[in-house]
């Protein structure tokens, strides 16, 4: 089914169930639009057209339509989706699945379609190539060699020639030869260091035997380093040496700080001096014991004074004193401040609350006498008409001026409204002298609740007198307690005095003792006496540090014997382990070169798997092309052109290359080569030479999709070449079982090939499909051709 497809206006439904479909019409009639449309609906693509334009989908639709709609119905095993449903084309949109599945619609369209914008230029298309991608005809030859297989095990076992390219196919190989190249390396680096270790294991060993011979202790020769390191131990358990050595130290240092007691102890008093101290500290403290009795009282008496009135007594007293008179002074200025302002406040007061008690009267008769008066006269208004006559006393008020009584009466009540007006001014007046007065009673009794009671006003009073005394008196104070410290100073510098002195007599005794105990311990004989004490203690000095030289110096000697043993012992475990490290290594690279031979021999096999794949590729290429494309094509070619001198054929590559530089050539029917087939045949023969090749590619292979469609392939033949062409077609849709599809715009060949292709035995089919005009009938030009007995024949 095709709809609004290009050339093809509306929905027209076109079989294509017969062996073979003839389909004719003049040029523009849509011959190439129903074979195209064929393609989309079979394949989803319309493979000439795209390699003129990207957008070619946008020109689809019938002009003026804005989507086409295609359909193909096709056998089970070559439906990709679900059969009959259409493939609609909007624009650049394809909605829908194609008819066939992919390796069906891929082989419809390089082995079954030829378009009529293609034959003439099929060579050239399928030698065509884009950059490194494979031509068109190496494809088809790849695929038809089948050397996927072979060429994928010589494309994995090309690395196998170099093991450096080996290492990265194989897993294992680059680490086993990197780690066996590294065990060497740390091998050799390893000796080496060991080298060094034994070289430093001897010179300690020559160190430590030196050391021991500046100690006297010689260790015999055969020992082995061990027994050396044992001796050395042995040697230096004893630490009598170490004690020896502190304890000359000690004498020293004791010695040293005797020295600095000696020098003081000859520069201290005599005897005379100490009995002048006593008698200075007795006279001191007579002075000090006069003062106590004296002025000491007066201090004492006046401290008690000021510390009972509030005054600290641990700070300066003057300045405490003041301190304490200046807030005394202040609290009672403070309260007679208050004091004045309570007084103030009550004399107001008590001014106001009578002025307050008159306003009250006058408010009280004048509210009476008004309200009273007002009533009788607005009484009296009512009863009154326009005459003059008083109600009261029956007289004529004209009597008493111009006026009417009426009139009087209306000023009076006037008048009283205006006295209403200051009443109302009398209670404001009087509610803010309430006002005033609540609130100077409140002040009132919150400055009398801050006045000192008389008791405490008092007391403070007292205590500012006193306060006033002490500081009249503390110069006076101060000169007593100074003099008082001087003669307390003066007597305990003079008891220290005493106490130094009578400790230097005693110092002397201790120092003889001290002396005489030291020369025995350095086995000297000497007579401490005080003139000698000073040269006594230089000899021993000299003598207790001759000692701690000579034991420092054996003390020196021992560190160096330890430390060249521990050096021999660190040397001797460093080749412990590097020892240990080598047979680690020999054995790690050992592993190690044994993975990398079993890599190289393994290589040796890819090698001649790959020499025999190589040779077997050979075979099968020039068996390929020598009896099978080439006989095929030659086949092909002589049956469309039996006259033509030179024959199309494929120049056999080298064999031993993964992708093939396939060209085209022509052999002459004598055998010799010639030139491409371009060269050498003319326009029509190059384009029987371009059909005879497709034939041959798609015969050559087991077909997926046992059909040929071909657009107008006879538009160069002479009629000797159509002749062959139409058996051809008989004999490919006879004997090779292959549903042909041919569109032609010639009605006289038309008319040939439909008598030449006409149904020959039952069950025989064809389909002639004629547009234009003819597709207007009723029959829509569809003439479907069953094969019928002839009368003749059967009779």
């Amino acid at each position: 089914m095709v709809s609004d497809f290009r050339r093809i206006e509306g929905t027209r439904e076109l079989p294509f169930d017969a062996p073979v479909v003839l389909i004719h019409g003049p040029n523009g009639t849509g011959k190439t639009s129903v074979l195209s449309a064929l393609e989309l609906a079979l394949t989803g693509h319309i493979r000439s057209m795209e390699r003129q334009s990207d957008r070619y989908r946008s020109h689809l639709p019938f002009f003026g339509q804005l989507y086409a709609t295609v359909r193909a119905d096709v056998a089970d095993y070559l439906q990709a989706g679900t059969p009959g449903v259409p493939l609609t084309v909007n624009g650049a949109r394809l909605e829908g699945t194609p008819a066939f599945n992919n390796s069906a619609a891929k082989f419809y369209a390089e082995r079954c379609y030829l378009d009529q914008s293609s034959l003439g230029r099929l060579l050239d298309l399928y030698q065509a190539r884009e950059g490194n991608q494979q031509t068109a005809l190496e494809k088809f030859v790849n695929e038809l060699l089948g050397l996927e297989k072979l060429d994928a095990l010589r494309d994995g076992l090309s690395d196998a020639h170099d093991l450096r390219l080996l290492k990265k196919l194989a897993v294992g190989v680059d680490e086993a030869d990197r780690e066996a190249k590294a065990a060497a390396t740390e091998l050799k680096e390893q000796t080496a260091v060991r080298a060094e270790v034994r070289a430093e294991i001897v010179n300690s060993r020559v160190a430590t035997r030196e050391a021991l011979a500046r100690l006297r202790t010689v260790p015999t020769d055969g020992m082995t380093d061990s027994d050396l390191l044992g001796f050395v131990r042995s040697a230096l358990n004893d630490d009598t040496a170490g004690a020896e050595s502190a304890a000359a130290a000690k004498v020293h240092q004791e010695l040293i700080a005797l020295g600095g007691r000696i020098s003081a102890l000859r520069e201290r008093p005599t005897t005379q001096r100490i009995h002048d101290a006593r008698t200075a500290l007795v006279a001191a403290t007579a002075d000090k014991e006069a003062w106590e009795a004296t002025d000491g009282v007066k201090v004492r008496a006046w401290e008690g004074a000021a510390q009972a009135v509030g005054v600290d007594p641990r700070s300066d007293p003057r300045i405490a004193v003041e301190h304490a008179r200046t807030l005394a002074l202040q609290e009672l200025d403070n309260d007679s401040e208050i004091r004045a302002r309570a007084g103030a406040v009550s004399a107001q007061l008590e001014a106001d609350r009578v002025e307050l008690d008159g306003l009250q009267t006058r408010l009280a008769v004048a509210h009476e006498h008004s309200s009273a008066l007002v009533e009788s006269l607005a009484a009296l208004r009512t009863v009154i008409d326009n005459s003059s006559m008083c109600p009261v006393c029956d007289r004529d008020f004209t009597e008493t001026g111009p006026h009417s009584l009426l009139a009087h009466i209306d000023e009076k009540l006037a008048a009283l409204t205006t006295h209403g007006q200051q009443l109302v001014d009398l209670r404001s007046e009087r509610d803010r002298l309430a006002a005033r007065v609540t609130r100077a009673g409140v002040d009132y009794t919150q400055l009398t609740a801050q006045l000192l009671p008389a008791d405490q006003r008092l007391a403070l009073e007292q205590r500012h007198e006193e306060l006033v005394e002490l500081n009249a008196e503390v110069g006076e104070i101060e000169a007593a307690k100074s003099h008082g410290a001087d003669l307390i100073r003066r007597v305990n510098d003079l008891q220290q005095s005493l106490d130094n002195l009578e400790t230097a007599s005693s110092e002397e005794r201790h120092i003889s003792s001290e002396l005489a105990r030291y020369a025995a311990l350095l086995q000297i004989n000497v007579s401490p006496a005080f003139d000698s004490f000073q040269a006594v203690s230089a000899e021993l000095l000299d003598r207790a540090e001759a000692e701690v030289a000579r034991l420092s110096d054996i003390a020196n000697q021992q560190r160096n014997v330890v430390n060249e043993a521990a050096r021999l012992a660190a040397a001797l475990e460093r080749e412990s382990v590097i020892l240990q490290r080598l047979a680690d290594l020999a054995e790690h690279k050992k592993q190690w070169d044994d993975r990398v031979t079993e890599a190289k021999r393994r290589q040796g096999v890819a090698k001649e798997v790959h020499e025999a794949a190589t040779q077997a590729r050979t075979r099968i290429v020039h068996r390929v092309f020598t009896e099978s494309l080439n006989e095929v094509w030659k086949t092909v070619f002589t049956r469309l052109a039996p006259s033509e001198g030179f024959i199309p054929s494929f120049g056999i590559p080298s064999a031993t290359k993964k992708t093939f530089d396939i060209k085209l050539e022509t052999t002459h029917r004598n055998g010799e080569a010639s030139g491409p087939p371009q060269m050498m045949l003319s326009a029509g023969n190059l384009n029987t030479a371009a059909l005879s090749l497709f034939l041959a590619l798609h015969l050559a292979v087991e077909p997926i999709v046992p059909c040929l469609v071909f657009d107008d392939p006879v538009q160069a033949m002479d009629e000797v070449h159509v002749a062959q062409f139409a058996g051809l077609i008989r004999l490919l849709a006879k004997q090779n079982e292959r549903q042909v599809v041919v569109a032609v715009h010639e009605r006289e060949l038309f008319d040939y090939l439909s008598l030449e292709l006409s149904p020959a035995y039952e069950g025989d089919e064809l389909i002639t499909i004629e547009l234009g005009d003819r597709a207007r009938e009723e029959d829509q030009g569809i003439t479907r051709h069953v094969w019928t007995p002839d009368p003749a024949i059967a009779n």
